[in-house]
């Protein structure tokens, strides 16, 4: 199965070591997303050190352990996909590069915990929980 991961579920792992950690070390899905997740999880970081209470060190470990789960996706594979992607997510077009990937990828889904994807017909949105029913 083939997942575009969302940023909020990353930072969740990071944050965390549970549901959502233990979804992405599991090995039983391929997580794709929009080139640009580092970068946007990089803007958490501080809240991210606070909340997880881990080491700067250990932090970067981490990161590196859990983005090797992550196949990061440039802009010229999904770019076609932009238009389509923002009419979907009209009320939060910060998130249509990654139904973009989805759209482009033929992904099996994205994997989110943000609402916004929630009673969209044309995605199959996934929670952490259903996920962990699939390991």
């Amino acid at each position: 199965m083939i997942l575009v991961v969302d940023a909020n579920v990353v930072i969740a792992a990071l944050i965390k070591n549970g549901k959502a950690r233990e979804v992405l070390m599991s090995g039983k899905f391929k997580f794709v997303a929009p080139d640009f997740l580092k970068e946007e999880t990089l803007k958490y970081i501080e809240l991210i050190k606070q909340k997880s209470g881990i080491t700067k060190d250990n932090l970067d470990l981490l990161m590196s352990l859990l983005f090797q789960e992550i196949e990061t996706v440039p802009l010229s594979e999904y770019k076609s996909e932009l238009s389509s992607a923002r009419e979907i997510m009209k009320n939060d077009i910060k998130d249509a590069p990654y139904v973009a990937c989805y759209l482009a990828l033929k992904c099996d889904g994205i994997w989110t915990s943000d609402s916004d994807y929630d009673k969209k017909h044309e995605l199959n949105a996934f929670k952490t929980e259903y996920l962990l029913t699939l390991l």
